[in-house]
């Protein structure tokens, strides 16, 4: 029977189904045809996971038929991570930075808008849907959902490690090298629309006494209408996106 050595790199490796093959090579036999994606799944590794496979040292896509006696190496995406660029594992890059997230994770999609990306998130999405959209509108699906990952039409994709959402948004940031990308204040939170300035006296009745009286400047959200205006969320805004970015920094000193 046909035999393949399988080493999986870093967290990789805890995915695997079987503990026993924690943190090492094993042997993998398998009686039919197989392409080393469906050999990987089956192992338990979702495959927008993985940033590189090499088979007998060279790097191949997830179409690589498996053969007798082959070694695979699989390593997991690595920051930084540019889903705007084409490689072998993923031949149709994304057009842009934008996210579809998960209903177990849904406090990161209101971090991600309040930094300024187009975030997709509706608590009541299933999971057929969700990887529909991360398919069809070219997004980042991003999750806690192991099988969720496992969709053949999701490309892009990241499993979340933690359940804390602002380590949720640290770990986003640095692996998409977003810092430099993001926005606050862009983006209506509760919606996902774009602000766009909007003179006060066009919306002057529906302020209230005190912010007509203190406030000049304002937006309004395209899509659900929603007002803003300067206050103190924006300055808890700015010193969240402040200690997010320091985070990432510290975790990016750590790994050099």
């Amino acid at each position: 029977m046909p035999v393949v050595t399988f080493i999986f790199q870093n967290y990789l490796s805890e995915m695997l189904k079987k503990k026993e093959l924690y943190g090492s090579s094993f042997l993998h036999h398998f009686d039919r045809k197989a392409s080393i994606k469906d050999v990987i799944e089956s192992l338990g590794v979702p495959h927008p996971l993985i940033g590189k496979l090499t088979v007998n040292g060279a790097e191949v896509g997830f179409d690589y038929i498996l053969r007798d006696k082959d070694i695979v190496e699989a390593t997991p995406l690595t920051p930084p991570v540019n889903p705007l660029i084409a490689d072998i594992l993923r031949p149709d890059p994304l057009d842009r930075i934008a996210f579809v997230v998960d209903v177990n994770v849904g406090k990161l999609a209101m971090h991600l808008r309040t930094l300024g990306f187009d975030t997709v998130y509706e608590n009541a999405t299933r999971d057929g849907k969700l990887a529909g959209i991360a398919y069809a509108q070219k997004r980042i699906l991003l999750t806690r959902d192991v099988s969720l990952l496992k969709r053949k039409i999701v490309m892009h994709g990241y499993l979340l490690r933690t359940q804390d959402p602002t380590r949720q948004l640290i770990e986003v940031v640095r692996l998409y090298d977003l810092s430099s990308k993001i926005k606050p204040l862009s983006r209506c939170i509760p919606c996902n629309g774009l602000l766009v300035p909007i003179s006060k006296e066009t919306i002057l009745e529906r302020l209230e006494p005190l912010t007509r009286k203190y406030y000049e400047s304002f937006h309004i959200c395209e899509k659900c209408k929603k007002i803003y205006w300067p206050g103190s969320h924006q300055e808890k805004i700015v010193t969240f996106i402040q200690e997010v970015l320091t985070a990432v920094r510290q975790n990016e000193t750590q790994d050099t």
